[in-house]
């Protein structure tokens, strides 16, 4: 299996460096660049949406994904409506994670209660669904309410919708297992798992036959990995890929601050 082969943007960059990060990836090739988000951090940090806003203004071609978009913290409508106007003003290139928040800190200051997140994600994630597809959509749940919404334009096809989950820890796993295999069409693990692919193997393996308990297509739900190249070790960058490939991942994903590092690991892992 061909690994699609992205890289996450830092956080730390001007606006200036950003623009150059991006054009430099896509021209090299990568199939991906992925946005991190904080909201109310005391470090460099975009909100994930308006800076897919940004990359997708400097690209042509790249896929456009958020890891991840902490959807509790948006009213999903405007949630919704964000989306459906990056895909359509990207041309369809937005892959749009998300993810409940870890951060309760973040969380409070937003006016997000630990007891309801996990409630009010599900209803989010498939309030969104409704709202991509749907004319005059409707939705009755116990967080999330609306009706006669219609989004204007719509996206010519629905986003795809990614989640993430930390380590997925053996207490949370199962219920969270359940949740993604139900509701997303990939999962994108954590960086806390980037070097573990054991364990992860153990999830991949949990999730794929989750979603198809599920009732749905195994064969075409995403996994993406992480990478965190160490300076000029092509052979371990190779055979990270080669045992994430071996675990079950569509996708992998670089990370390093390091542009200059971009060229020779999108050589040494496509070649």
């Amino acid at each position: 299996m061909t690994l699609r082969l992205g890289c996450t943007v830092p956080t730390s960059l001007s606006p200036a460096a950003l623009r150059e990060f991006a054009v430099t990836a896509e021209s090299l090739g990568y199939d991906h660049l992925s946005v991190p988000e904080h909201l109310v951090s005391t470090d460099p940090a975009y909100e994930s949406l308006t800076l897919v806003a940004f990359l997708a203004a400097v690209t042509t071609r790249i896929e456009l994904a958020t890891a991840m978009t902490i959807l509790p913290h948006r009213p999903v409508v405007l949630a919704a409506k964000q989306a459906a106007q990056l895909a359509f003003l990207s041309g369809d290139r937005l892959r749009l994670g998300v993810a409940i928040g870890s951060d309760p800190a973040e969380s409070a200051a937003l006016g997000v209660t630990r007891e309801t997140r996990g409630a009010l994600f599900e209803e989010q994630v498939r309030a969104l669904r409704l709202l991509w597809t749907e004319p005059d959509a409707r939705f009755d749940g116990e967080h999330v309410a609306f009706s006669g919404v219609t989004l204007t334009p719509p996206p010519r096809r629905p986003v795809p919708l990614w989640m993430g989950g930390g380590t997925l820890r053996t207490g949370g796993r199962p219920r969270r297992l359940r949740r993604i295999a139900a509701l997303a069409d990939g999962f994108t693990m954590s960086g806390l798992l980037a070097n573990r692919v054991s364990r992860a193997a153990d999830i991949v393996a949990d999730l794929r036959t989750a979603v198809a308990e599920a009732g749905r297509d195994a064969a075409a739900f995403g996994i993406e990995a992480r990478l965190r190249p160490a300076p000029g070790r092509p052979d371990s960058w190779r055979s990270l890929a080669d045992s994430w490939r071996s675990a079950g991942a569509t996708h992998l994903t670089v990370t390093t601050d390091d542009v200059s590092l971009l060229a020779p690991v999108h050589a040494a892992l496509t070649a």
